[in-house]
């Protein structure tokens, strides 16, 4: 898969809002995991969260939830040479400490280069991003 993967944070206004940027710059279809593409809120912990400095990690206090292996349905299909973005509020799924602190945030996964074949994954990774979010 020829894909680049990217994130950008806004935490104005005691929010967090992630924004997963993934684009396709290959000849083939690539398939990303819907819960990065298109999911509303966390059923599990989806992004590394870390303070800075320091690297202690945010604690992801949001829902877990148990699930069978996945199939074909679970992933969201990007047609070549086009990019997908998409935007989750994870304010209420990490444990951020009161007041103004400084954290990283990455995401790994994985994505398909076939569909039909569940298990022939490709990581997908984003560069750490910075920021500063102040909380209640």
């Amino acid at each position: 898969m020829n894909v680049h993967t990217s994130l950008s944070v806004d935490a104005a206004h005691e929010k967090v809002l992630v924004t997963f940027k993934i684009e396709n710059r290959g000849e083939r279809r690539a398939w990303l995991p819907r819960t990065i593409a298109s999911a509303e809120g966390l059923t599990g912990r989806l992004f590394d969260v870390s303070e800075h400095p320091g690297g202690a990690e945010v604690p992801y206090i949001g829902p877990w939830v148990k699930r069978g292996p996945l199939t074909g349905a679970d992933f969201f299909e990007l047609a070549p040479h086009s990019a997908h973005t998409h935007t989750i509020d994870i304010t209420p799924f990490y444990d951020f400490k009161p007041g103004m602190h400084t954290y990283q945030i990455r995401y790994q996964g994985e994505g398909l280069a076939d569909v039909k074949q569940l298990e022939a994954t490709t990581a997908l990774a984003t560069d750490a991003v910075m920021f500063s979010h102040t909380a209640p």
